[in-house]
């Protein structure tokens, strides 16, 4: 199993989204894929085609010491999400001790979990700092970097990359530009600025701003179904075909693309 941790230093940059999406299109070319909420907001599923929000999950699960994996959805495109499940602040706290004081959990947990060779798990994971995304990076084959083309993503590369070196170092890590309009010049030159830094670890498919996606997260609609020729249907496409020809094609198994 291939595993990827989602993660950013900004809120607000489209982690989840990102995630739905990937895990989606991973299906949709017949890629067995298991996606983890690794975030309290617990939002994954929503975007994922839930109609509500689901209060089982991974931290209900590991209060009752059910075994990891067993509350996983599956919706109608064959995609697995794990949610996070309802939480109080007693409970979190209960989690977040046992998370700091054991780093590789989540790592050990992924392990136990039975998938066929090829498969992938995407793990969505709150901002950095915080003990969920330095689980789901130590448990990682591969971090994807997400970033909003502003100068508070520039100015918080080092934050990520101090945050991979202390985690797991010898993991790969991409970056991911998401939200660019690129009929605005700042936005452009912004681009341009994380090109520069970040060179062949930045993929060559940013992420448009697209009113797609908000459609289809209102409709609890898969993006490719409801508007598979729009702009951000076609980045994040590409996005998915640059991750399997290279960052993603070290898999053992996993049938050539």
């Amino acid at each position: 199993m291939f595993k990827i941790a989602i993660v950013s230093a900004a809120g607000g940059v489209g982690r989840s989204t990102l995630t739905a999406s990937l895990a989606t299109l991973l299906s949709q070319r017949k890629i067995a894929v298991l996606t983890v909420d690794f975030d309290p907001q617990n939002s994954l599923s929503t975007l994922l085609g839930s109609d509500e929000v689901s209060l089982g999950g991974l931290l209900p699960d590991f209060l009752t010491g059910k075994e990891f994996g067993m509350s996983a959805l599956v919706n109608s495109n064959e995609v697995a999400c794990l949610p996070f499940g309802r939480s109080n602040e007693v409970s979190l706290v209960t989690f977040e001790q046992h998370l700091r004081t054991e780093p590789e959990w989540l790592k050990q947990c992924i392990v136990q979990i039975n998938y066929p060779p090829g498969a992938f798990l995407l793990m969505d994971t709150p901002r950095l700092p915080s003990p969920y995304a330095r689980q789901a990076m130590v448990a990682a084959d591969l971090v994807i970097a997400v970033l909003a083309p502003d100068a508070r993503s520039l100015a918080l590369l080092p934050a990520v990359e101090a945050a991979l070196t202390r985690c797991n170092p010898g993991c790969q890590l991409i970056y991911v530009m998401n939200g660019l309009d690129s009929t605005r010049a700042l936005q452009s030159d912004l681009l341009a600025q994380f090109r520069s830094a970040l060179q062949m670890r930045l993929s060559p498919y940013p992420i448009h701003r697209d009113e797609a996606i908000p459609r289809a997260v209102a409709n609890w609609a898969n993006l490719q179904s409801l508007s598979p020729d729009s702009l951000v249907a076609h980045d994040l496409n590409g996005l998915l075909s640059w991750l399997l020809a290279g960052p993603a094609s070290n898999l053992d198994g996993r049938a050539k693309i």
